[in-house]
């Protein structure tokens, strides 16, 4: 039986439970076949959440997401699971992995399961072996001091052997969170140690760092907003202004760090390549829903941009750190305290780009920009004039795009390049930016 949740779009997964304490695994015996266990997940949601939420909830077990394989030759995906109970268990049964036909479990899927039981399983990373989460429970316990009681529930939102981001549940106080990353994500590690020094009021408490497994170790810093009100996101305005302004005079370290350099004499640098990649994705447009952006409006958005990047130099506001993944999971609220996590997609450049991001946050039917580039623009007060803020708002729509748009700046010369999934998105983007080329504000900038 294949255990599913009702969608209107799922997909299927098999399943590899691995048993915690011994080398073999949970399976279905069905008509002397033995069967990996399936279920269907909603498509379009977080995969390794779904997972474990799904099985944790068919058999009443504490499941642990080692690795989700993708599937190949036909083969639906394939989730790694560590689970905790020993005896038979709702019609599974135990077997060992050679008993299992390759219909079930491929051979290239074989090398990835068997190092899994193996002394050096660590060497595919350090997530990717049983009963590392004990061990991470144990690391915690060292670095606050007290053993902790934990309530046994480990809520997991990423996994791989390299990669993790799970919450781990307490009895008494707060939770705790552990984040890993490998590559091409290893300067987030770096990134966040940094920020969490320079600006502890404005990130999760860190407890404490590894760097063997690249992960920090951070405490419940509050819960995201399921409805943003005004207050909560001028809030959220004025307190990235100020942890912008804090990053100002340590700008090179976060570079050398592993920020992404998204100033804007570097983005000015690279418009006639992006303009090119423009012109090739619209030409791979095959949807008739929308009209292409011909080349010879191309060119001339290209000079528009050119222009903005020169009167936004001129301005000579400093460089600070650019959040370039705001969105609502990502900015944590516990009474007047406003806090920003996940810097894997950290950049220095104009600051003004991220609060470019954050009015994106304002509920449909809502037009909160006038008074949040009031609040935003009082925060500047102190280090540039009213006309210099005035002038970068009118410059910041159509710049903060075209800042979208080159990103790490790596997948130029990267296969994502030919990707039709990046292609249809830089195609949006284009479209945006041609319509912020004509917002009178900007015009009126770039005729002066």
């Amino acid at each position: 039986m294949v255990l599913q949740e009702s969608a209107v779009e799922r997909d299927e997964y098999r399943l590899v439970l691995v048993k915690s304490d011994s080398r073999a695994i949970w399976i279905k015996h069905k008509n002397h076949h033995l069967r990996l266990p399936r279920i269907v997940i909603p498509r379009w949601t977080r995969r390794v959440e779904q997972v474990q939420k799904i099985v944790d909830s068919a058999w009443d077990i504490r499941a642990i997401v080692l690795e989700i394989l993708p599937g190949t030759n036909g083969h639906a995906p394939c989730a790694v699971i560590e689970v905790n109970f020993s005896q038979p268990h709702d019609g599974l049964v135990a077997a060992n992995v050679n008993e299992i036909s390759e219909e079930e479990l491929t051979i290239e899927e074989r090398t990835v399961v068997n190092p899994a039981f193996a002394d050096n399983a660590g060497a595919r990373g350090p997530f990717a072996r049983l009963g590392w989460i004990q061990e991470a429970k144990e690391w915690i316990c060292v670095e606050v001091g007290y053993d902790i009681a934990f309530t046994g529930e480990v809520h997991q939102c990423n996994a791989s052997p390299t990669f993790t981001l799970a919450r781990f549940a307490t009895k008494v106080g707060r939770g705790y969170w552990l984040k890993a990353t490998g590559e091409p994500n290893v300067h987030e590690f770096h990134i966040t140690r940094q920020l969490a020094e320079l600006c502890p009021e404005y990130l999760p408490r860190q407890i404490a760092a590894r760097e063997d497994w690249n992960a920090w170790l951070s405490e419940d810093a509050g819960q995201p907003l399921d409805l943003w009100t005004l207050p909560a996101l001028e809030q959220a305005v004025v307190s990235m202004a100020t942890l912008q302004q804090t990053t100002i005079e340590r700008t090179s370290a976060l570079l050398v760090a592993g920020a992404f350099d998204q100033r804007i004499c570097v983005l000015s640098s690279h418009l006639v390549e992006l303009f090119e990649y423009l012109d090739d994705a619209m030409a791979h447009q095959t949807s008739t829903k929308v009209s292409r952006i011909e080349s010879r409006r191309l060119r001339q958005l290209a000079a528009i941009i050119e222009d903005a990047c020169f009167h936004m130099e001129a301005l000579n506001i400093p460089d600070a750190v650019v959040h370039n993944d705001v969105n609502s999971g990502n900015i944590l609220f516990e009474g007047d305290r406003c806090v920003f996590t996940d810097w894997c997609e950290v950049g220095i450049g104009n600051p003004f780009f991220t609060f470019q991001y954050l009015c994106l946050l304002q509920p449909g039917g809502e037009d909160w920009t006038p008074g949040l580039r009031t609040v935003y623009g009082q925060c500047w007060l102190e280090i540039l004039s009213a006309s210099q803020i005035k002038q970068a708002f009118a410059l910041t729509p159509l710049l903060a795009t075209f800042s979208c748009i080159y990103g790490r700046g790596t997948w130029l010369n990267s296969a994502r390049r030919t990707d039709p999934r990046a292609q249809a998105y830089a195609r949006s983007l284009a479209r945006r930016m041609e319509r912020e080329a004509q917002a009178p504000s900007l015009l009126e900038v770039l005729c002066h």
